[in-house]
């Protein structure tokens, strides 16, 4: 059985492998001559920009969700808590027993 710590290093290293490559790819390759052979390591720079775009966007979207559902249920929540306190306040004043 694999640790949590083991899968984290894992993680950690493929997360910065790619990361370096994305960086070489975009910030590095343009400063390189067409012909060099390194150019033929790397897809063309338009599907990098683009590849940020669609994470950009997918990410922001996810984010922007969970945050609503979040509230959204939170909000909920609270509602319906103070509909209970005050049916119970209610009660006890009037002299009412809630079955």
């Amino acid at each position: 059985m694999l640790y949590d710590r083991t899968i984290a290093k894992a993680l950690l290293a493929l997360t910065t492998s790619l990361y370096v490559y994305y960086v070489l790819w975009i910030g590095v390759t343009p400063f390189i001559d067409p012909s060099h052979f390194t150019q033929h390591l790397f897809p063309p720079r338009e599907y990098g920009l683009l590849l940020a775009s669609v994470v950009m966007t997918v990410g922001l979207g996810l984010a922007l969700t969970v945050a609503s559902v979040h509230t959204i249920l939170r909000t909920g929540m609270e509602e319906e808590e103070q509909g209970e306190r005050g049916r119970v306040q209610s009660c006890k004043h009037n002299g009412c027993v809630e079955r």
